[in-house]
């Protein structure tokens, strides 16, 4: 029952980060016209930090202090799941020629999430 409560929290958290990443993402591209690999390292990146913060307070809160390897593990779960939205979008764009960016990024997106949850859970937020 306690992995359930942690994976809907995460989701919960994962749904306000993919909000942020796609309002910014939203800006970037249909605003300011930036492409798509610029503006999904900006967004992306604000969506980190939300997660971050939110998931050490409240997903996977503990009574210990944060850790450096805790931060680095943090960084490089997110940095693999970045690579892996990033090839998504590639692959979108460049092989299937889907034009609209948003739609690429609604695909690339879900693969990220799940990327995301295992690595924090299975290497960055596990239980000593």
């Amino acid at each position: 029952m306690y992995e359930l409560k942690q994976f809907l929290k995460f989701n919960a958290v994962g749904l306000l980060n993919t909000a942020v990443d796609y309002l910014v993402f939203a800006l970037l591209t249909e605003i300011l016209y930036l492409p798509d690999t610029p503006a999904k390292l900006i967004s992306y990146s604000c969506g980190i930090l939300n997660s971050y913060v939110l998931n050490t307070a409240w997903t996977f809160k503990r009574e210990r202090k944060r850790t450096p390897s805790e931060v680095l593990g943090f960084v490089l779960v997110n940095i693999v799941s970045l690579g892996a939205a990033l090839a998504v979008l590639y692959v979108c764009r460049n092989l299937l020629h889907i034009e609209t960016a948003l739609f690429r990024n609604l695909i690339a997106t879900p693969i990220s999430m799940l990327i995301n949850f295992f690595g924090n859970k299975l290497f960055v937020f596990r239980p000593k």
